[in-house]
């Protein structure tokens, strides 16, 4: 487990950057949807909480996505007009607002699913707008303070969650730790307008983050833990094939 924390964030760090240098800010945004945290850390805690945890869990990481939007709202915004150190408290400040609004509601799936779809094609909308930047050619010698600042991040916030209860985890699990070590480092070296990209893409990502975490809540009592990870990965991937398709026909 202390091995997962160290190692899970930061290669998916890694490969988000890399895949950010090579096709843009915006699919590396798009990446950084996927439940590639909350995922591994909601499946551990199954496994060390039980199955009414995990799946309490889930829920409440579907509304956790909707701190995700406001987080990059914020920065979006803020990165405007302040530096990065000023964006960071603005941006985490609109997050915890959220997390904590969230942690009031009932851990209903159905009002998880109507209300964070509803911010979900909501808050893009509100992104500052931008033209679309090319590809930068980007240069890697912060690659690995990235993979240091998401290793330690992780750490520190997987181990508060298991201590908070299932709504708390759940709404910790999707704590904005690769958008804040992609916002900021993305911010320091291209500028402003690909820091928007990154957040434009995110939101697209996050419809497949929806997909796996619904799955995952409605077989994990009835299937073993395997099964259900094997076909929610499935069923985000599918989704955001969908979404991209239908996206890309507007």
């Amino acid at each position: 487990m202390l091995l997962f924390k160290f190692l899970t964030v930061p290669l998916f760090i890694l490969l988000i950057t890399l895949a950010g240098k090579k096709w843009g800010s915006e699919i590396a945004g798009t990446l950084g949807g996927f439940p590639v945290v909350a995922g591994p850390i909601i499946f551990f805690l199954t496994l060390e909480q039980g199955i009414g945890f995990g799946i309490n869990s889930s829920i409440s990481a579907i509304y956790g996505s909707i701190g995700l939007l406001v987080f990059g709202l914020a920065y979006g915004w803020s990165c405007q007009l302040f530096n990065p150190f000023i964006c960071i408290v603005i941006s985490l400040f609109s997050w915890f607002v959220t997390a904590y609004s969230i942690a009031l509601l009932p851990t209903n799936m159905y009002w998880a699913i109507s209300i964070t779809l509803f911010f979900l094609i909501l808050i893009p909308k509100f992104l500052p707008k931008i033209e679309e930047q090319v590809r930068p050619i980007q240069n890697l010698k912060d690659l690995p303070i990235r993979v240091v600042v998401g290793a330690l991040l992780t750490f520190s916030i997987t181990t508060l969650a298991q201590e908070l209860g299932d709504m708390w985890s759940g709404i910790l699990s999707v704590f904005p730790i690769i958008s804040l070590v992609l916002a900021v480092f993305t911010h320091l070296t291209l500028g402003k307008k690909h820091v928007v990209q990154i957040f434009r893409g995110m939101s697209k990502g996050l419809y497949s983050f929806i997909a796996y975490f619904i799955i995952y809540a409605l077989m994990i009592r009835t299937y073993s833990i395997w099964v259900t990870v094997s076909v929610a990965i499935l069923g985000s991937l599918v989704s955001q094939l969908l979404i991209q398709k239908m996206q890309s026909k507007k």
